[in-house]
This record gives structure tokens, sequence and C-alpha cells, in this order.
């Protein structure tokens, strides 16, 4: 009667198993490593793609605004006779009306040396009335007529916002300025309620919006000396 032949450890057999299939691993390891970046790589290009369009939507509707109130007769009759009382408590009534139903943060209109002759908070402490911010891009890119933008610490009221000027234009003359200021902390807000760490940037890469409110303000890249001024 032939002996039994002696059986393998199993473990011995398990190890030699798990050598075999060692080269087939890695690959499979490799590809299923490269569907899920790609997979979670596309879902934070919608969740990114998504945050854009609200920013975005937010200040497409003021976009146009300042274009639309420059037309209005008792603003353009204000910038002809700056000194007419009853011409100014019209302006500024007209304007805080404009923006309780638009929801801007505030409008206010210029004549063409920068000096605020009527604005919508003209009955609050920080009242940009008698104001000049002729020093604010806005104004020089409205001067210039064309549609300025700017986002900015504001210098009377100390609250960030995103500010549109357009010009007031009487024949082939600029002759002053509608400025609507937007205020973004609402979307910040909304933002710093989220898992995702976001940002906006400047053009020189100062970040004026976050859902970290420790990053504001903060340069995210080193600024030279013409930057940081």
């Amino acid at each position: 009667m032939t002996p039994p032949l002696p059986r393998r450890p199993r473990w011995r057999s398990l190890a030699l198993l798990a050598l075999c299939l060692a080269p087939l691993l890695w690959p499979l390891q490799h590809l299923a490593e490269r569907y899920y970046r790609s997979e979670l790589a596309g879902q934070n290009r919608q969740t990114l793609d998504l945050y854009v369009a609200t920013l975005f939507g937010t200040l497409q509707r003021y976009e146009v605004l300042p274009n639309i109130l420059a037309e209005l007769p008792p603003l353009r009759a204000l910038l002809a006779a700056p000194a007419d009382g009853d011409l100014r408590n019209r302006a500024n009534l007209l304007l805080a009306q404009v923006r309780r139903e638009t929801g801007a943060d505030v409008i206010y209109l210029m004549n063409n040396r920068g000096a605020t002759l009527a604005a919508s908070n003209w009955d609050k402490p920080d009242s940009f009335v008698a104001g000049n911010f002729a020093f604010r891009p806005y104004f020089r890119e409205a001067m210039a007529g064309r549609l300025g933008r700017f986002f900015g610490l504001g210098t009377t009221s100390g609250k960030r916002g995103y500010y549109f000027a357009y010009p007031v234009r009487e024949d082939e003359h600029n002759i002053g300025a509608l400025v609507v200021k937007v205020d973004l902390d609402h979307t910040e807000t909304l933002w710093g309620n989220t898992p995702e760490r976001l940002l906006v940037t400047d053009t020189n890469g100062v970040v004026i919006l976050t859902s970290r409110p420790d990053w504001r303000f903060h340069a995210s890249r080193p600024l030279d000396r013409v930057e940081q001024s």
C-alpha cells in the first residue's frame, strides 16, 4: 500500500497564492485609485461650479442696476442743480426705495468730481452724502465711460462690498456716476456652513471672500512692493 503524501501546511499554500496574485492586485489597486480620484474630482468640480454660479448670480442681479438708474429724471435733475434741496430730498428717497426693493447695500449718486449728492443711506450715521470717492477705481472707470467694478472695504462704513458704477451721460459728456454697493456677507456666511473650504481672491491674490474667517484679507501668494501698496 502506497504511503500517503505529506500534506503541505495551509499557511504555505496561502503564501504561495498571495505571491501569485500580487502582480495582479497592484494594477487593480492602481485602477481603483484612479477611478475614485476621478469621481472625487468630478464631484468637486460640480460643487465648485455651483458655488461660482451662485456668486455670479448674486452679482449679476445688480450689474445692470446702475445703468437703469442713471436714466431716472430725478437723479439727472439733481446733477443739473445740486444745490436744490427739494431735488436732493427726492433723489435720496428714490434711492432708499430702490435699495429696499432690490436688497442692495447702498446706492448713491456722484457728480463728475466724485462728490456724493444723494444716497440711499442719507438718514444714517454713516451716510455717504457729501463724501467724495473720486479715488475709487470704480469711479474712474465710470468717468471713462465704462461699467466700473470693484471689491473693497468701505472707507465710511467699514464694511466690505462689491461695487458697480455706471456713468450718467448728457450728450457726449459723463456728468456723474451711479453706484450700487452689494453686500456679500450673507454669501460668505452660507459658505461657512458648508464642509468645503472656499475662497475668492482679487487680482493680487488677496483673499476677499472665504469660508474660513482666519483666511480673510491674507495673501494666497507672496506680494511684491507694488502689490502691497
